[in-house]
């Protein structure tokens, strides 16, 4: 996911990622759901609609559908209408349930091709669509609404058409209606279709380049004037959609901007207008490129890798961002003495030219001086809380810059202000009276100072870590839901619309393997939960982290071999049609396969296993890159997890040839890792280079030492010294395990704990940073931080886990690193029987009738 997929799961919880439709709208749902279902009538509600349809109906499950797209002011009739005439002619539709609803899906984050769709109707076939089409033109005419990208505008609009499905989780590929292949276009749709041919001949005036930023709302692009080659910055605004919080649409906000540009003119501290334009109803506003790096850029040159180097370059540092937010103050003041105000600042909309000037740019949140309501729309963190005079809230945002530039972990929590605002002072050299700016400055007014008590669980060592172990299970216990179905504990969002579930990566399953693993203990009733939910899931993937092999792994830990069985054997016709990747291809499945044959001698499990490990062995690209993205790296989706399998299956079988294979398959990572003087290591995809377990050079750690074990060599030695050394890095933005502090925790831990024992002490210390306290007990937030999180992969078990393999050597990833302790259990299955191999037979090879 991207940055712009998370603010909807952060309107219904202030605390916990949730789903957006479980915003209380009670007050404002829209009185015809609250009808009795109409005599031969079906109802449901998914997500933030209400679906009717007759009984006696079956709607085609590919067809032409209609979308009222309209406003918020009209959007109570238009329900009311559309109730109406759909009930009396029996046709199926769908509704959304109140304005809050409305506008949320029409909101500036909100999926951009679904959004415009309060409404839809399913009619059956092309006679009914001209009859839908010119009835309720007439019945809704004159009133207005967002286009819906990828449909046809019928008429003058509110309606809109598309040809889709009844239960549609795809979406559109082009921003623009192209008629489906294969299907004739309804005699009604001839003049719409002329009609959108005809609007785009008009041709914009410059060619773009790359797109900076795209919304609901619209888009922010790089282009090239078509007249002399300027290059230029082009933000778009679709009328009616990209709302805000008050329900203001992008051309307001990109009106705002244009006014206040044009008031500031002539500063150069703000980008200059080029040109304003309308073309096939969008708003178009062409600005100044202005040359130069954002101090969200800028940031990411911290010298806080090694301790070393951040002994040596933050100075350096020190003085360039000093000076950089000098700019930005007089910046500020230049603005408000032309008379406005800024309600938002991000670190990313602030340019340093190359001379070290400073120009704000995306200045949506411009106002009157005399304005001291917050802001409607922007980033929560740079955004400037109601009642603050004018000078005041830059004061405010300048802080806000202040925090981002020497430590972007996330600021908004008050109680972890002072903590962050210490170590700021301990590893740069800061003026004296830094911190207390920034405090007074951030601190909300009137609010009594409150212990970071979740900090101080990490700063004191030696750790007294059975205490922390209980307030993190105690924490994670707290959201626990086991009376609801579509997820067991909060996790953050994989997909625009995908929370939570039973996986073990982002949901249940790993949850339960971190408790599980961490000693403690796992009630009946979230066991009975994962159960259900993989019975109850229709369209289930097999895979090991997102999928149902990491439940049955799971399961199985937990004592209950049957259940878990089961699960493998509905994995069995899913498993051939993967990627080859660890995370949810065929190596992770292979490898869960293989654990079971050998707890189990099943050698029908084996010869499953070894299928795919052939399977794997024979390809030559058996992780093909996805078109438009990077070839996948690392341990969970690239050639390390490859790796991984071959030398779990060498270490079964003793054959050479699967040696041979994982080091062919490991060195395309390794060719890939980019040695920085400093020593540390980072893996290289496409412009990003990272250490993380998830695409970065920690996850080469789980595979080296069995490699050096079986095939020393220099370069895999020198290649895990300088991982090992990786793992020292001072500043890491999360806390999580696959993309944050905990994944350098684990790899030192499985590496060798005690050796690592100084490391892990200072990797365990500054996890003050991140730790919150809610409800009395530590918590961590999830990816992007602005909500907690429990997930293994990014939340408060994926701590829990790694720090259980610092002070108690679990194991942290299934079937690699060291083997976990025998753990009693009265049911079959249970943690003994993931003992290392070795243990069952000679040489490590399977027991029992099992054969490879």
């Amino acid at each position: 996911m991207i940055a712009e997929d998370y603010p909807p799961f952060c309107v219904a919880d202030p605390v916990y990622f949730e789903r957006p439709e479980m915003l209380a709208d009670e007050d404002e749902r829209f009185p015809v759901t609250a009808l009795p279902v109409p005599a031969g009538w079906l109802r449901t509600e998914s997500g933030w609609y209400v679906r009717l349809c007759p009984a006696e109906v079956t709607p085609p499950p590919v067809g032409w559908r209609v979308d009222v797209a309209v406003g918020l002011e009209d959007i109570g009739k238009a329900v009311e209408i559309v109730w109406g005439y759909c009930v009396e002619r029996e046709i199926p539709f769908d509704l959304v349930r109140s304005t809050t609803a409305a506008r949320e899906l029409n909101a500036d984050h909100a999926d951009r091709f679904r959004s415009g769709r309060p409404i839809t109707l399913h009619p059956g076939d092309d006679a009914a669509l001209t009859d839908v089409l010119t009835e309720l033109s007439l019945l809704l005419g004159g009133t207005a609404g967002p286009r819906v990208l990828g449909a046809l505008v019928h008429g003058e609009g509110p309606l809109h058409v598309r040809h889709g499905g009844y239960d549609e989780d795809s979406r559109p590929t082009n921003a623009v209606f192209v008629p489906p292949r294969g299907v004739a276009l309804p005699a009604v749709l001839a003049r719409d279709l002329e009609a959108l041919r005809q609007s785009r001949t008009e041709e914009l005036p410059y060619r773009v380049l790359s797109a900076l930023r795209l919304g609901n709302g619209g888009g922010t692009y790089l282009a090239q004037t078509r007249s002399d080659g300027r290059r230029v910055v082009v933000k778009e605004a679709r009328p009616h959609a990209g709302l805000d919080r008050r329900g203001r649409d992008a051309v307001a906000r990109l009106t705002r901007e244009r006014n206040a540009l044009d008031h500031l003119a002539g500063l150069g501290c703000v980008p200059q207008v080029r040109g304003y334009r309308v073309l096939f109803g969008h708003h178009f506003l062409e600005q100044e490129y202005v040359e130069g790096t954002n101090l969200f850029a800028w940031s990411l040159s911290t010298p806080l890798t090694t301790a070393e180097n951040a002994a040596r370059g933050a100075a350096e540092y020190t003085r360039w961002a000093l000076d950089a937010l000098d700019g930005v103050d007089r910046a500020l003041r230049e603005v408000l003495a032309r008379g406005l105000r800024l309600g938002e600042l991000n670190p990313r909309n602030v340019v340093v030219r190359p001379g070290g000037e400073v120009v704000l740019v995306d200045l949506e949140s411009a106002t009157g001086l005399d304005d001291d309501s917050a802001p409607a729309h922007g980033d929560p963190e740079f955004s400037v809380p109601a009642g603050l005079t004018a000078t005041e809230a830059h004061e405010y945002l300048l802080n806000g810059l202040r925090m981002a530039v020497f430590l972007p972990v996330g600021h908004t929590d008050p109680v972890k202000l002072p903590t962050l605002v210490a170590a700021i002072h301990r590893y740069y050299p800061v003026p004296d009276g830094f911190g207390d700016r920034v405090l007074s400055g951030l601190l909300p007014r009137g609010r009594p100072e409150q212990r970071d008590t979740a900090a101080e669980l990490f700063a004191e060592l030696p750790l007294s870590w059975p205490e922390l172990r209980e307030s993190l299970v105690r924490g994670i216990h707290l959201p626990s839901t086991p009376d609801r179905v579509d997820r067991l504990f909060p996790g953050t969002p994989t997909g625009p619309r995908m929370l939570g579930g039973h996986p073990l990566g982002y949901g249940a399953a790993g949850v339960l393997l971190a408790m599980h693993r961490a000693g403690a203990e796992v009630p009946d009733c979230y066991t009975r939960w994962l159960v259900r939910a993989v019975r109850r899931d229709g369209n289930p993937l097999p895979g090991l982290y997102d999928g149902l092999h990491g439940v049955a792994y799971t399961l199985d830990l937990l004592g209950n071999r049957q259940e878990a069985l089961d699960v493998l054997e509905r994995c069995r016709p899913l498993e051939d049609t993967r990627s080859g990747d660890l995370f949810g291809g065929r190596a992770g499945v292979a490898l869960n396969l293989l654990h079971f044959a050998t707890v189990t001698g099943d050698g029908d499990l084996a010869e499953r296993a070894m299928r795919l490990v052939d399977q794997l062995g024979q390809e030559d690209d058996p992780l093909p890159a996805v078109a438009g993205r990077p070839a996948p790296v690392g341990l969970l989706h690239g050639p390390t997890g490859l790796a991984a399998l071959f030398c779990r299956v060498h270490e079964l079988t003793g054959d050479p040839r699967y040696l041979t294979l994982a080091e062919r398959a490991l060195r395309r990572d390794a060719d890939r890792c980019d040695t920085w003087p400093e020593g540390i290591v980072l893996l290289r995809q496409s412009r990003t280079a990272l250490p993380y377990l998830h695409g970065g050079s920690w996850g080469l750690a789980f595979v080296l030492p069995h490699l050096i074990e079986h095939r020393p060599r220099e370069r895999w030695s020198t290649l895990l010294a300088g991982i090992r050394r990786t793992c020292d890095h001072v500043y890491v933005q999360h806390a999580g395990l696959f993309r944050g502090r905990a994944g350098a925790i684990a790899t030192l831990a499985t590496l060798d704990r005690q050796a690592n024992r100084a490391a892990i002490d200072t990797q365990v210390r500054l996890l003050s940073w991140h730790a919150r306290t809610h409800l009395g007990e530590v918590a961590f937030p999830g990816f992007r931080m602005p909500r907690l999180s429990t997930d293994l992969a990014t939340g408060s078990a994926g701590v829990l886990l790694a720090l259980s393999a610092a002070y108690e050597g679990a194991q942290v990833l299934p079937h690699l690193g060291p083997r976990p302790h025998a753990r009693p259990t009265t049911r079959e299955g249970g943690e003994h029987h993931d003992r290392d191999s070795r243990a069952a037979g000679t040489g490590g090879r399977l027991r029992g009738p099992v054969a490879l």
